[in-house]
């Protein structure tokens, strides 16, 4: 049993140094193409509704023309993401890991806050965007939700200038035709000050919870130390494209998995040695 355990706690840790290579070689030689491709804190930063002359508007999943203020005057915290319809995997992470947490929280959407998930792209139309709401509110059954998940699609200027204003930098690939973009959610107080951001494809519910009620009270958090960017796309040099990859996630993963089993193998060593004496 000893042996087996020092060998699984072996292979652990190799694949965590596999891991951790890439690692360092895509921080130090990112393509160009994802250059640029990041999310910039600007916590305490309230958004400018009017930052372009009138007021931001949008398209909602039904077709009606909404402001985004509109959804900041209700008293609520809001969750904004930041995705687009059709992302071949990315965003629909993102949004299922949204919809985990949100149902393990005793907080409900429409209730005690709202979620807006914007288009950055400017060709997702409001039947799409339909769509993706049906789908995810089939998941989650509580009162108030199709009043508190709102679906938007937009112009190119307008769904830019709130990227801009969170931090959110992202870039059209015609190549590959789709979005190079990173990972992340924006919490934001009622008043539309940038509160929290949180990073990857899954979120804790209490952090999510915490961040939320922070929000509330009109709180700003400290600046995110640990950022773990995961992008859209990875250039893989071998077949000339871009490929999802998630090689953050896997190095933390492995170091989890190195640790307990380095435990495992502390408790079966002390085990083995109690046998003996």
């Amino acid at each position: 049993m000893l042996k087996h355990a020092l060998t699984l706690t072996f292979c652990s840790f190799t694949l965590f140094l596999a891991a951790r290579t890439p690692v360092s070689a895509q921080a130090a030689e990112r393509p160009e193409a994802l250059k640029g491709i990041d999310v910039t804190e600007s916590l305490g930063r309230t958004l400018n509704f009017t930052a372009l002359g009138p007021e931001l508007s949008f398209v909602n999943e039904r077709g009606a023309n909404v402001q985004l203020s509109s959804y900041f005057r209700k008293g609520k915290p809001i969750l904004l993401t930041l995705v687009y319809y059709e992302c071949p995997m990315l965003c629909s992470l993102v949004l299922n890991g949204v919809l985990d947490s949100i149902k393990q929280i005793d907080w409900s959407v429409g209730q005690q806050f709202e979620i807006v998930t914007l288009s950055i792209n400017p060709k997702d139309k409001p039947e799409l965007a339909l769509k993706k709401k049906q789908n995810y509110l089939s998941r989650y059954e509580r009162t108030g939700r199709d009043s508190g998940w709102h679906f938007l699609t937009g112009s190119e200027p307008e769904i830019q200038s709130v990227a801009a204003q969170v931090g959110f930098k992202y870039r059209y690939d015609p190549a590959e035709k789709q979005y190079l973009h990173a990972a992340s959610i924006f919490i934001l107080t009622p008043e539309g000050k940038l509160s929290r951001y949180l990073y990857g494809t899954s979120f804790k519910p209490q952090d999510l919870k915490l961040a939320l009620l922070e929000a509330s009270e009109g709180k700003v958090a400290p600046s995110t130390i640990d950022r773990v960017l995961l992008f859209c796309f990875h250039f893989d040099p071998s077949k000339n494209s871009y490929t999802f990859r998630v090689w953050r996630a896997v190095q933390i993963v492995l170091c989890i998995q190195v640790l307990v089993l380095a435990g495992l193998l502390g408790y079966l060593w002390k085990r083995d040695r109690a046998k003996t004496q």
